[in-house]
């Protein structure tokens, strides 16, 4: 083939070869001018041959076409699968397309595909080749269409594909003549005009013969790699989630264009094949006898993105139909996942009143993989981290994380899968209920890590922080390009959809949250649905239980929180006159000064709670303002609203009822009257209040004076984020002394309590609080902390055998490494480096990647960096972020991951692919501590001249501005007066 000799020649030639004269005899000058006149006739007749393909009329031309076709020669014996398995068969192409130059630009980026032709099943065959070294794929696919318009065209997506032959049938093998077959790239869209109209109400075959590229881009059908007994190992895998099927083969990718899935892999004998459903045979393939054929059953009705493969020379264990698939080393830390997958599973089952509709489900570790882990259906792809864990070196809070990662992986098989969103706009639909259900799942299986709490910490106020800004997106948007679809993979979608999906659960009931959700999937069962598909069945239960009035639809309600950005600010005052609390909402903006003329209003569910126990549930219905009757407040009374947390949306107060709120924190144990929940509230809400312009800084302030007696963790852990911001405040100034004093203040007799070393029988959230307090302590200085820290590292590092023996407790590991790190200099990097390469355990892995950002050494960050974007340099792709990240939180690394960031900003790209939802997050992380004009005026001029590449990230670029500029705000009208309230309370 052209194409492929080109690249054998570029790979051997010189670029500059050296100037000499070559002589030659007559006879050989003779025999090079025969055969470059022999070429040039061969060139002609080809060319003429081709051309006369595009148009064939004739079945004898036709077949002559056949025989010289462009790329892999297609056979019955390529395709054979067994008849048990095919209900239909593969035909040679009878009409050819060379679409290798033909592309059309289009400037409309609405990228979605007509309806009037929507398949109805594929036949894929692929045969991915990994030991060649060239690292290409082979496929063929057959697409039985259904036309709902007669239409002369047929439109469906490939990319970054190289078509070799396209032809249409009839059901009756007829062939439908085609006219031309070209490429809209811009919409990556695959277009077959034809000679004739193919009819409405009737079905149709596609048969396209195509070769793509096993990329390194961890998209699509992509190549990963390991290292086992000193030899390279290659596999293939899938990532297609949300526009990169097309990469893969040609299809009509879209979520709401379902279809069933019959697919065969040819791979090398000593390897496996996997995808959504069981293999049911095996065969040889005769054209190549290292390779073997297994062909998978017919799937379900599923949409593209969940189509999922993965060739590998991995092994698996197995519970029943359940399997973990993982590198044979890494196999023995599967035994968790495989114990807690199975549970969650007969959990879900119970929870959604479905049985899982598919014969099997395997979960597998892949070394490279961009996102954490991907649902497809039967086949759920994970990095290896949040699978895998190694008792006594993985940190008891990462079988946490595993328990989440699965419990919401696992989620989807409902939830996405089984019922999928028509269109992109209610991916939320997917993300927001796994997220919220991933803590049911969890907590289903793991009790004691008290998941209905840690909601508040891990989803809420992160949703808050982002939806608080001008630039924040609603749940549910219109995207039209692929770079739109994975613009939203953000917490608006997740931890937003996921706190409304909780909210609306405790307005409905969980009775009839649960009966809905039932009915919803249910009735959509193997098709899709949108956001209103949803309210409709819920507006039905509540109605039939009594929970709504006649008249009032949970779409009426939820579409306010939906279709709007933002969320509101609930300001509560008492009016003593009429013993009533006035209520009145506005949106809630990271700058006060942001409001606009007729701001949103929202379905607010407000409850009410007082410290006589008086509770209360109403409506706020879209007005800005209500009066709740309530009984007479003494002076010591406090009241809060939103109990529990429940609510998406923050409260203020008048100033009375806020400092009776933290008079009664400050009482002994009078915290404790607060559920652990709304403690967290008050300290969240208080000190966003305060950043925001809603309240002073002395009153936020006020109200963490008794965290000082706080024990519970997610209380505790609420007030540490918070405060977290002043320390990027104060970090570069002149002033940090006085912040550093006042955290220690607050942490001091909790680390003492909780000791440097834990025990196995610790309370899990015992874990976790002593994970932040340690870590706290030693990153500002506690000498008794770095000095324990640095001793443990150095026992480690003069062990004989390192790599076998480290008596550090998991738990604290992360702390230890960063803290030894950052006291030491090269010697100890140099050691944590090689220790990270040579661990098995991919959350050790992680653990060190952190901490070796931890470096006080500028010459040391700078490698690292520069390492994060070269290839084969010990840190996967997929980590990249991570560095930048780890670098940004390190006070020498700050400047220098910018730097690089914008020195580097196309190789980035390049390295990482230029839609990789990576960047996204390189980007909000080397700019997340600006707070200088200059610093925020540069990152403007910087986004503002590459602003065509950002691409994907383009919103997130436009994100950090605005929160740098609200850093800016802050520190011109808020430091000095923290300044002057730290000197007073710490001497």
């Amino acid at each position: 083939m052209l194409r492929e000799n080109l690249t054998i020649m570029d790979q051997v030639t010189t670029k500059y070869p050296n100037r000499k004269l070559v002589q030659i005899t007559r006879p050989l000058a003779s025999f090079l001018l025969l055969l470059f006149v022999g070429c040039l006739v061969a060139t002609g007749l080809l060319v003429y041959n081709f051309s006369s393909c595009s148009n064939v009329k004739s079945q004898q031309q036709k077949s002559s076409c056949e025989q010289t076709s462009i790329g892999v020669s297609v056979t019955t014996e390529d395709i054979h699968t067994p008849a048990d398995v095919v209900t239909t068969t593969l035909y040679p192409t009878t009409t050819i397309a060379d679409i290798g130059t033909r592309t059309e630009l289009d400037p409309d980026l609405d990228v979605r595909l007509p309806k009037s032709v929507v398949p109805h099943a594929y036949r894929l065959t692929l045969t991915p080749f990994l030991q060649t070294g060239n690292f290409t794929f082979h496929g063929k696919v057959e697409i039985l269409v259904n036309v709902t318009e007669t239409t002369n065209n047929i439109t469906l997506h490939a990319d970054d594909l190289f078509i070799d032959t396209v032809s249409v049938t009839d059901v009756n093998r007829q062939t439908v003549s085609i006219r031309d077959v070209r490429s809209v790239k811009s919409k990556q869209f695959l277009v077959i005009d034809l000679d004739e109209a193919i009819q409405a109400d009737n079905q149709y075959y596609i048969f396209i013969v195509f070769k793509g590229v096993l990329n390194d881009l961890l998209q699509g059908f992509y190549r990963s790699s390991y290292e086992e007994n000193n030899r390279t190992r290659w596999i293939a895998a899938t990532q297609f989630q949300a526009t990169d099927a097309r990469k893969c083969f040609p299809c009509f990718d879209e979520p709401g264009l379902k279809a069933k899935f019959q697919i065969s892999i040819a791979r090398l004998k000593n390897m496996t094949a996997i995808s959504n459903m069981r293999k049911v045979k095996s065969e040889r393939r005769p054209d190549h006898p290292d390779y073997i054929w297994d062909h998978f059953e017919e799937s379900l009705p599923m949409s593209t993105y969940l189509v999922a493969f993965v060739v590998s020379d991995f092994e698996s264990i197995s519970n029943g139909n359940f399997s973990i698939w993982a590198r044979k080393s890494a196999l023995g830390q599967a035994h968790y996942s495989l114990k807690i997958g199975p549970a969650i599973l007969k959990y879900y089952e119970e929870f959604f009143g479905i049985d899982y509709p598919l014969p099997k489900l395997d979960m597998v570790a892949i070394p490279d993989f961009s996102a954490g882990a991907m649902e497809n259906w039967g086949l759920i792809t994970y990095r290896e981290p949040v699978l895998l864990y190694q008792k006594g070196v993985s940190s008891r809070s990462s079988l946490h994380g595993i328990a989440h990662v699965v419990a919401h992986e696992l989620a989807h098989q409902w939830f996405g899968n089984l019922v999928t969103p028509t269109w992109w706009t209610d991916l939320w639909l997917n993300e927001g209920f796994a997220t919220y259900v991933e803590f049911l799942g969890a907590y289903a299986v793991e009790p004691k890590w008290k998941d209905p709490d840690l909601f508040l910490v891990s989803e809420l106020h992160g949703a808050f922080g982002l939806d608080a800004l001008k630039t924040s997106h609603p749940i549910s948007i219109k995207v039209n390009n692929p770079d739109e679809v994975n613009d939203i993979f953000d917490r608006i979608s997740y931890s937003k959809g996921a706190s409304i999906i909780r909210m609306m659960q405790h307005f409905l009931t969980a009775e009839v949250f649960h009966n809905g959700l039932n009915k919803y999937l249910t009735s959509r069962m193997y098709s899709n649905a949108d956001q209103d598909d949803l309210w409709r069945t819920l507006t039905e239960v509540g109605h039939d239980s009594g929970v709504l009035e006649p008249e009032v639809t949970v779409k009426e309600i939820m579409d306010t929180w939906t279709l709007q950005t933002g969320y509101p600010l609930i300001t509560a005052s008492y009016i003593p006159e009429n013993n009533s609390v006035h209520l009145e909402q506005e949106r809630f903006y990271l700058h006060k000064d942001n409001e606009v003329d007729n701001p949103p209003t929202w379905w607010v569910p407000i409850t009410y709670i007082d410290k006589r126990n008086n509770f209360r549930k109403e409506w706020l219905r879209k007005e800005r303002e209500k009066t709740l009757n309530v009984d007479h407040l003494e002076p010591d009374d406090w009241f809060l609203i939103n109990a529990n947390q429940t609510g998406y949306y923050r409260v203020n107060y008048d100033m009375a009822n806020w400092h009776r709120i933290i008079r009664q924190l400050q009482y002994p144990n009078g915290h404790l009257v607060f559920d652990p929940k709304n403690r967290a509230q008050l300290l969240d809400d208080a000190l966003n209040l305060a950043f925001s312009g809603y309240i002073s800084y002395d009153l936020a302030l006020n109200v963490t004076l008794y965290l000082v007696n706080e024990r519970e963790y997610v209380p505790f852990k609420s007030g540490l984020d918070n405060l977290n911001y002043l320390y990027d405040m104060f970090l570069r100034t002149a002033h940090f002394d006085k912040y550093k004093a006042y955290m220690l203040h607050l942490i001091r007799d909790h680390y003492r309590e909780l000791g440097f070393r834990d025990s196995g029988d610790d309370d899990p959230l015992t874990v976790l609080s002593r994970m932040d307090i340690m870590g706290k302590a030693c990153l500002l200085g506690m000498r008794e902390c770095i000095m324990q820290a640095v001793q443990q590292f150095h026992n480690w590092k003069n062990g004989a055998y390192p790599d076998n023996i480290n008596e550090i407790s998991p738990d604290l590991r992360e702390i230890i490494y960063c803290t030894a790190i950052a006291d030491g200099g090269q010697e100890e990097w140099d050691f944590a480096w090689q220790r990270y390469l040579n661990t098995n355990v991919a959350n050790e892995k992680e653990i060190l990647l952190s901490a070796l950002s931890c470096s006080k050494e500028t010459w040391i960050l700078s490698k690292y960096l520069e390492w994060a974007v070269t290839e084969n340099s010990g840190i996967r792709k997929h980590d990249c972020p991570r560095v930048f990240a780890a670098v940004s939180q390190n006070p020498i690394g700050q400047d220098l991951a910018y730097r690089f960031l914008k020195s580097t900003w196309s190789r980035i790209r390049s390295y990482l692919g230029p839609s990789s939802m990576s960047l996204n997050s390189i980007v909000r992380t080397s700019t997340a501590h600006f707070n200088t004009e200059e610093e925020v005026n540069d990152f403007k001029s910087f986004v503002k001249r590459n602003e065509n590449e950002f691409g994907i990230a383009l919103r997130t670029a436009q994100q950090s501005i605005e929160q740098a500029e609200a850093n800016v705000k802050w520190m011109n009208r808020y430091f000095n007066t923290i300044v002057t309230w730290l000197s007073h309370v710490v001497p």
